[in-house]
């Protein structure tokens, strides 16, 4: 048929296919605002399935109970706690001195998580007196050590009392060695901080050149210091309970002067923690820390904060102890999985090998690659050793004049 003819009629009736309307989800003014934010919700989707979180809210939650130390600082941090929740773990923790969590009631709890070796012990006796069981597990370290700030470090480094660690870069030094016994005379002699010239560095203090150090009833570090100095006070150990309560008198005035407030880490990093405790057991932990957040938010490290190392090993075994199945699955987990321990590397802890028994080289290159300085723990020789239980704890009694666990 020639190109624009009409078609013939034929007769017959013809049918005409007429598109409907469109859904109103395919329509123009409908997918342009929508689509973008369909886009995000399927990314996130995509995201939450990759990371296994997609149904983390409708699986069971195991809200797990401990008592912990220093090691609170773990525990609390907003990181640890997504960590956990990914393996469907919410710990609640009591914050509690590690001799005072020993002293607990134990059958309340999941675990206790004492920083150091006396008070776990306290732990595990009082559980086989129970004849109950529990699980160790020693997931990460933090040494005791003497914290300070410069013109104090810089005084028993001109009373021949102390040396600083050779830094690079031009820095100033951070990290000193403190050698204990004869910095102990001065103590015994009643010397203050004038005595020793602090006043050459522009500061002024009439109290006695002594440690401060956290209530010795309830913490660790404190029974830790304790030990130190009973220990190069008597050049050993005591031999029986009479002893003990000895060496505890003879010791009180070297850890309780008269008039010595009791303190907290945490007047450390104020600034009335120059006058108030020029000198305060801390753990090393808290200070790297500090170092790490203070970079992190400034560029620069804090130079008026540093730290003393005694040159005498001291004992610092923090144990996490699984009183329940929970409690277990959670030492476990803190001593296996890389993302928890990793965590605890940057928040300043030295992270255990897997066995528990040598502390792993991660902190080291971690602190190089935040250029915060790394302390050096070499060269000791001398390692303080604890007394027996009972006998520590009668000196522990004696100097804070405190009752035994659990009364």
């Amino acid at each position: 048929m020639p190109r624009g003819s009409a078609l013939p009629d034929t007769g017959e009736p013809s049918l005409r296919v007429v598109r409907g309307p469109r859904p109103f989800y395919l329509r123009r003014r409908f997918l342009r605002p929508f689509a973008p934010a369909a886009l995000v919700a399927v990314a996130g989707l995509l995201a939450l399935t990759t990371s296994a979180n997609l149904l983390l809210p409708l699986q069971p939650l195991t809200v797990i109970n401990g008592s912990v130390g220093s090691k609170a600082d773990y525990f609390e941090d907003d990181q640890v706690r997504d960590l956990l929740l990914r393996h469907h773990i919410r710990v609640n923790i009591t914050r509690q001195g590690s001799r005072e969590g020993a002293g607990s009631d134990l059958d309340t709890l999941d675990f206790v998580f004492p920083s150091g070796q006396p008070a776990a012990r306290l732990v595990v006796e009082k559980r086989i007196a129970e004849g109950k069981r529990q699980t160790v597990h020693r997931p990460f370290v933090s040494p005791v050590v003497l914290a300070t700030y410069r013109e104090y470090a810089d005084t028993l480094v001109a009373n021949n009392l102390a040396t600083a660690q050779p830094t690079a870069g031009g820095e100033p030094p951070y990290y000193y060695n403190v050698s204990m016994a004869p910095f102990l005379e001065r103590m015994r002699a009643g010397e203050t901080w004038n005595d020793l010239r602090l006043g050459d560095r522009g500061l002024s203090n009439d109290n006695v050149a002594l440690v401060n150090t956290t209530d010795v009833c309830v913490s660790n570090g404190a029974a830790t210091y304790l030990s130190l100095v009973a220990y190069l006070h008597r050049h050993g150990v005591p031999k029986d309970l009479a002893d003990a309560t000895d060496l505890g008198n003879e010791i009180k005035p070297l850890l309780r002067a008269q008039g010595q407030p009791i303190v907290s880490p945490e007047l450390y990093f104020v600034d009335e923690g120059r006058r108030n405790a020029p000198i305060i057991v801390i753990y090393e932990h808290q200070y790297l820390a500090h170092q790490l957040r203070h970079r992190a938010r400034q560029g620069q490290l804090d130079r008026d904060r540093v730290l003393l190392y005694p040159d005498v090993a001291l004992p610092s075994e923090p144990q996490f102890i699984g009183l329940t199945e929970s409690g277990t699955r959670l030492g476990k987990l803190l001593t296996t999985d890389p993302d928890l321990r990793r965590r605890a590397m940057e928040l300043g802890f030295r992270v255990f090998d897997p066995t528990g028994e040598t502390a792993s080289p991660q902190l080291s290159r971690f602190l190089a690659e935040s250029r915060v300085p790394e302390p050096a723990r070499g060269g000791i020789e001398t390692k303080v050793l604890l007394p027996d239980l009972p006998l520590l704890e009668k000196m522990i009694e004696v100097v804070g004049d405190c009752p035994k666990p659990g009364k």
